[in-house]
């Protein structure tokens, strides 16, 4: 009898554990991969206004650029005119000059130093004026 109740005991733990498994691999089957869409946010075009007075002109200052694209960029690379580059939040009017640009590994206010200093276009500034 003592055999019997041991095979029974033993059949059923291996049976528990068996079952066990099953139940665990099909829950881990069942968990959907969570995946986080990261959202690029909107480009918009802004112009570079400068300072009231010229000799404060600083492209690196956000309150330096308004929203929309300036027609009075007569093409000397001496500084940005018109560019791309997000807001700092939506709806806010004021220029993210700390956005990464996307592939390049720099923000925008790099990639505007950047066209500056070579005076060529790129991803971000599209057009020079005069300082």
């Amino acid at each position: 009898m003592n055999k019997v109740v041991k095979k029974v005991i033993g059949t059923l733990g291996t049976g528990a554990l068996i079952a066990g498994i099953i139940i665990g691999a099909n829950a881990n089957d069942k968990k959907e991969a969570v995946k986080v869409n990261k959202v690029d946010p909107e480009l918009k075009e802004w112009h570079f206004d400068g300072a009231t007075n010229p000799s404060n002109n600083d492209p690196t200052n956000a309150e330096q650029y308004s929203e929309g694209k300036s027609s009075t960029c007569p093409g000397l690379a001496q500084t940005a005119c018109n560019l791309n580059a997000p807001e700092t939040s939506p709806n806010s009017g004021v220029i993210d000059l700390n956005y990464m640009v996307p592939g390049t590994g720099q923000s925008v206010q790099q990639r505007i130093q950047s066209a500056i200093a070579s005076s060529t276009p790129n991803e971000t500034v599209e057009s020079f004026r005069a300082n």
